[in-house]
């Protein structure tokens, strides 16, 4: 028992260091976000957070720090679902939280005003209809955006897995923010369904919710920024939400041009 307590503390000694220096918040990101639709029951969470991914990285990229509905940046979900897969040969074997977003890096997407996301009929029942291809796919208008490039950050265990990450992984989550000033697309398990959503800041100062966890089990002493698919910019999460729920997060950013 003795060694298992030493063990722990050296690791955290060690994390420690590795992460020290990164500030108590960072908030850089949150101007650039665009809500994305309610997606309801439609179960396009992983195009959701892909999608959110590139519209905050061109926000960034062309100063759009007041992003609105409909904007020059709101991208058509829809259109990533039905887009082609990107084989990356630089590096071929990535996680499930990074093939979506890859897709853009066919150069193309389509605006929101061209193909519209909707979760539910005109008499508030829920669709599917985000799942059918456009009738006019083909003709349709594009875009052109850059190209990104993920990292995968850690992933542990299944797509629902829960309790598999460590104090660490969360530090690793803030640093990428801070180093790449980039969004950070996440799984967790919700409800015992895996969930894809993107984490665009922290504080460590402000209080979060208790998602999906018992409040005996929540310190709501600091927080993610959360941009889930539930028609919201954002939310603050307490930090344990992603610590027990959550299993792997990769950073998407613009590929540097050559």
């Amino acid at each position: 028992m003795f060694m298992k307590h030493l063990l722990t503390a050296i690791l955290f000694l060690l994390s420690s260091n590795t992460f020290a220096g990164l500030p108590v918040r960072y908030t850089e990101l949150l101007p650039y976000v665009q809500a994305a639709p309610n997606q309801g029951e439609t179960n396009t969470c992983l195009f959701m957070a892909s999608t959110g991914a590139m519209e905050l990285l061109l926000n960034k990229r062309d100063g759009i720090r007041v992003s609105r509905k409909g904007g020059s940046n709101d991208l058509s979900e829809s259109f990533l679902i039905w887009q082609r897969d990107f084989y990356d040969r630089t590096n071929p074997s990535y996680h499930f939280i990074e093939a979506a977003v890859k897709k853009f890096n066919h150069g193309e997407a389509v605006h929101i005003k061209d193909w519209p996301f909707s979760a539910y009929y005109s008499d508030g029942t829920d669709s599917m209809e985000a799942w059918n291809q456009h009738p006019n796919f083909v003709e349709l208008p594009r875009l052109r955006v850059p190209s990104v490039v993920t990292e995968l950050l850690f992933a542990r265990g299944k797509k629902c897995d829960t309790n598999v990450l460590s104090e660490e992984d969360i530090l690793r989550i803030k640093q990428a923010l801070v180093e790449h000033k980039s969004p950070v697309i996440v799984n967790y398990n919700d409800d015992n369904y895996w969930h894809v959503v993107l984490i665009v800041g922290f504080d460590d100062k402000v209080r979060g919710t208790c998602y999906e966890i018992e409040r005996s089990e929540c310190n709501r002493r600091g927080a993610f920024y959360v941009r889930d698919s539930n028609g919201r910019k954002y939310e603050k999460r307490a930090y344990n939400w992603f610590l027990y729920n959550g299993n792997a997060a990769a950073v998407v950013k613009l590929k540097e041009p050559n």
